[in-house]
């Protein structure tokens, strides 16, 4: 394999600097490159039917618009040119490669650094790592083209397009997430700086001005999900640590979390519970869902977690089951309450006007026949939680035109008109609540 010509596609901060490497290391190789920005000129810019014609072509571009700039690429590129990818995620763009470029040379690649770390590091690029996690080259070519990058000075690691996401996920994007939170406080270095700040700093230096990587980096690399829940429940578990500082040697109350938000159902379960155990003055968490109660519950922000799990008419509650599955806590108690559901207005709002229906699931289950009998031409919305629905209407978030299924308590709570009371298909609805503790 001869390369004597090389297309840059996308000409920003790393396709500037991807020119400026070619020229440094490899001088006698003639460069194009293709920016939407700039015109062709014939010496550093051409078009974008002639770029793609070089021997190698890297695909310097946004890694939302990788799949469109390569079918737009393929039809002019000769079938020996080989196509470079250097994204910072690499499942989706080897997956695109491997169903796109058929028979055709190909190398996936991700340089793990930039024009800043470069600049710093005053252009020394020894022990830059550039990883290699597929390809189509010969072997042949494959150990020449790596074995060029080393004499270089670079760090060549080879690794699955898998085990690459799964790494940066906890490495590059964990840094641009904490870099981000930094730079829109505005945090900055003082003349007092200690060394673990100093670092701390070059690393959101090195990354703040990539807000648009760091958004493709999420959405494209199926790991980040998975980390932002991990340094969550951390945070959490760090600002619990913290707390407990402050409280140390003073009576706590007993803190309860509950699974829906003030004036819901689950807090009336969760004081008939506290009542029944002899806790007084306990303290209520409004955690909204069994998701939330359950995660406070495993990391010790709450020493109780009250939640709803069957309905004598709406069955089974399915984020129960969900958040029970992901989570480990012991049942201290499971006990039954009559749920009395009431439609709910906003005060100067009569029936002719209410256009929507809003509750969450189980509610709406619990009031299907009396809905189907009584507001057949309603829209029905499924909402979050009962009370929230009845905050939300109280506060406008929903429309005037809305009425939510929610408690007798919700109502008085938000200042709601009951429109009608007792709405629940059969007059004893028992909810069956469960009391977790970790």
């Amino acid at each position: 394999m001869k390369i004597e010509t090389v297309g840059i596609v996308g000409y920003g901060a790393f396709g500037a600097l991807a020119h400026t490497l070619i020229r440094r290391f490899a001088p006698d190789i003639r460069v194009r490159a293709y920016s939407l920005n700039k015109k062709p000129d014939g010496k550093t810019f051409f078009t974008f039917s002639d770029t793609v014609k070089c021997d190698a072509v890297i695909f310097a571009v946004p890694i939302r618009v990788f799949e469109e700039v390569l079918l737009k690429a393929l039809p002019l590129m000769p079938k020996n040119t080989v196509i470079v990818d250097v994204a910072t995620v690499k499942v989706h763009t080897v997956e695109l490669l491997k169903r796109l470029a058929k028979r055709r040379p190909y190398i996936a690649t991700h340089p793990v650094w930039g024009p800043e770390s470069y600049e710093k590091r005053g252009g020394d690029v020894t022990g830059f790592r550039i990883i290699m996690t597929d390809g189509t080259l010969a072997i042949p070519d494959y150990m020449a083209f790596t074995g060029f990058l080393k004499k270089c000075g670079f760090d060549v690691v080879e690794m699955s397009a898998e085990a690459h996401d799964q790494h940066l996920a906890e490495t590059l994007f964990l840094t641009h997430y904490v870099a981000q939170i930094i730079a829109r406080e505005d945090f900055k270095r003082t003349d007092i700086d200690t060394v673990s700040f100093g670092f701390l700093m070059d690393a959101v230096e090195s990354v703040k001005n990539d807000g648009a990587l760091f958004r493709d980096v999420f959405r494209f690399n199926p790991y980040c999900k998975g980390v932002l829940e991990r340094f969550k429940k951390a945070e959490f578990e760090v600002r619990t640590f913290l707390s407990s500082a402050e409280t140390k040697g003073k009576s706590e109350p007993v803190k309860i979390g509950v699974s829906g938000a003030q004036g819901s159902f689950s807090e009336e379960a969760a004081r008939i519970y506290a009542r029944a155990s002899g806790i007084k003055r306990p303290s209520l968490e409004y955690l909204i869902s069994v998701e939330g109660v359950l995660g406070a519950l495993e990391s010790g922000a709450v020493n109780v977690g009250i939640f709803p799990i069957e309905n004598s008419i709406g069955g089974v509650v399915t984020e129960a089951v969900h958040g029970m599955a992901k989570h480990n806590f012991n049942i201290k108690k499971m006990f039954d309450i009559d749920i009395h559901q009431n439609l709910l207005v906003k005060k100067g709002v009569v029936s002719g006007k209410v256009k929507t229906v809003v509750s969450h699931e189980q509610a709406l289950k619990q009031c299907r026949a009396y809905l189907k009998r009584e507001w057949p031409k309603a829209k029905i919305q499924e909402y979050e939680d009962t009370a929230k629905a009845a905050e939300d209407l109280a506060v406008g978030k929903l429309p005037a035109s809305a009425a939510v299924i929610a408690s007798a308590a919700a109502a008085k709570l938000y200042k709601l008109k009951v429109l009608e009371k007792s709405i629940q298909d059969l007059k004893e609805n028992f909810t069956t609540f469960i009391a977790a503790t970790r």
